[in-house]
């Protein structure tokens, strides 16, 4: 990821110099710690982003988003003799990857500045689950799938800029049916608040 963006960052900034606009970079960050009966559960997740302005009301950007969800703790559930309860063990890890380019459109630019985004979407998903000593893995990756949405740029002064988006994108979701897995489409939905610089 730092590779990624080192490599973004100074791609776009040689470029910006000759024939386009501003470079902006932008940052997201959440973490969580949450504990319920006998569970615990911890997430994290990161997105970085580097566009490049094609003049005022326009700009293309490259954005890697990272999440992490670790579940853990015991599971309740009846003996065999239906008078005592047994607990136990478990941990699942699920992690989501998505890396996606797109276009900006920005038809008001100002202090507060609207806007809408489109492009396309490399998502990779992995999901690994420990239950009774087995331990099975899930992975999933979906490509090329479209990106969009929209959202507004608060400008803070000497550079910096708060920007609030929110992004929708195609997803996958397995059900079961007559005791057989039905893959279904379903649209995911992401909020963010970024914190950036302008270049």
């Amino acid at each position: 990821m730092r590779l990624f963006l080192l490599f973004a960052s100074l791609a776009l900034a040689s470029l910006s110099t000759h024939a386009f606009g501003a470079v902006t970079i932008n940052f997201s960050g959440s973490a969580q710690n949450s504990n319920a009966n006998l569970e615990k559960s911890t997430s994290h997740a990161l997105s970085a982003n580097v566009g490049l302005g094609l003049g005022e009301y326009a700009s293309i950007g490259l954005t890697h988003r990272r999440s992490y969800i670790d579940n853990g703790g015991q599971k309740k559930g009846i003996a065999e003799d239906r008078r005592s309860y047994v607990y136990i063990p478990f941990q699942e890890r699920t992690e989501n990857i998505t890396n996606s380019i797109d276009l900006t459109l920005i038809p008001y630019t100002g202090v507060i500045s609207p806007f809408v985004f489109g492009g396309v979407a490399r998502r990779d998903y992995t999901n690994r689950f420990d239950y009774q000593g087995v331990r099975t893995t899930s992975t999933q990756s979906l490509y090329p799938v479209p990106n969009y949405g929209g959202g507004v740029a608060i400008q803070l002064g000497a550079g910096f800029q708060l920007k609030v988006t929110q992004t929708l994108s195609p997803g996958k979701q397995t059900t079961i049916e007559d005791g057989v897995e039905v893959e279904k489409s379903v649209r995911d939905t992401y909020t963010e608040i970024w914190l950036g610089y302008k270049l």
